[in-house]
């Protein structure tokens, strides 16, 4: 009797198996939809050689959600003391920033591990160009600045997202 049921089992158990539900069998697939990548692409260039006329061609950009951003930063500066970079960070945190930025050192880029930044690029010295890429966040106002050592102030403009 032990080895019937055994024998039956056995037997039933591919039926078994075979009827657990299988959504790629069961259901039509969804056709795929091509996503189109929109991107901005800013190129901005840090001008000037000392602390009172460095600054930024561009003081506002503006993008739309979602779209994915791409900026070129030309550093056209000659003076070796004319280090920059740019960071996007949510709107009324700059200073804020900016401050722990300086804790966070040249072997960060000056970049603090803070939650208000949006994106950074890394330190372009004279002469240099550097390019980062993020994707664009909610609508709203953001804005952007240096933050090597006392550059926050005067390099500086608002990132607005539509």
């Amino acid at each position: 009797m032990k080895a019937c049921i055994l024998s039956l089992a056995l037997l039933c158990l591919p039926i078994i198996v075979g009827c657990g539900s299988d959504k790629a069998t069961t259901e039509k697939e969804a056709p795929k939809q091509e996503v189109k990548v929109v991107w901005e692409e800013f190129e901005i260039q840090a001008l000037g050689n000392t602390m009172t006329d460095m600054t930024y061609d561009v003081k506002n950009i503006t993008v739309q959600e979602g779209s994915m951003v791409r900026i070129i930063l030309i550093n056209k500066g000659t003076d070796p003391a004319m280090i920059h970079n740019l960071l996007v960070v949510n709107y009324g945190k700059r200073e804020e920033i900016a401050l722990k930025s300086v804790d966070a050192g040249l072997e960060k880029e000056f970049i603090a591990d803070d939650e208000n930044i949006i994106a950074a690029s890394p330190l372009a010295y004279p002469g240099q160009s550097v390019t980062f890429e993020f994707k664009a966040p909610a609508k709203g106002n953001y804005e952007f600045f240096c933050s090597y050592p006392g550059h926050y102030k005067i390099m500086r403009g608002y990132f607005f997202v539509k």
